[in-house]
């Protein structure tokens, strides 16, 4: 599955400048023309390549609500990058390992 990254909002807003409770839902299209929305989790850089992680923020077809779903992002504009499965299994183990560690790094700082 190839996706398209598009921030959005309900109130119409595009550029992820609104305050109010939709931010930070981005919505992916899928290669059938699908639009999917998800919380946008972060991005990091490993081995080399970029890699996204969203959370569903609605009810999708096999996915639970605390699933995370890793992208490796291909393209150099965010708007219009492409997101490619992970088919590696050891490898999106790797980059799940690396976003716990990062997300874990972050909660650490804030406290």
């Amino acid at each position: 599955m190839s996706d398209k990254e598009k921030k959005v909002c309900d109130c119409g807003c595009e550029d992820g400048t609104c305050d109010c409770e939709n931010e930070g839902i981005v919505e992916l299209t899928t290669d059938d023309g699908k639009k999917l929305k998800f919380f946008f989790v972060g991005s990091i850089e490993y081995k080399g390549k970029t890699y996204s992680a969203f959370e569903p923020a609605e009810e999708i077809e096999g996915l639970s609500e605390d699933d995370l779903v890793i992208f490796e992002v291909a393209g150099e504009d965010e708007e219009s990058a492409d997101l490619l499965p992970i088919e590696d299994e050891k490898l999106l183990d790797e980059v799940f390992e690396e976003f716990c560690k990062e997300l874990e790094d972050e909660e650490g700082f804030e406290e």
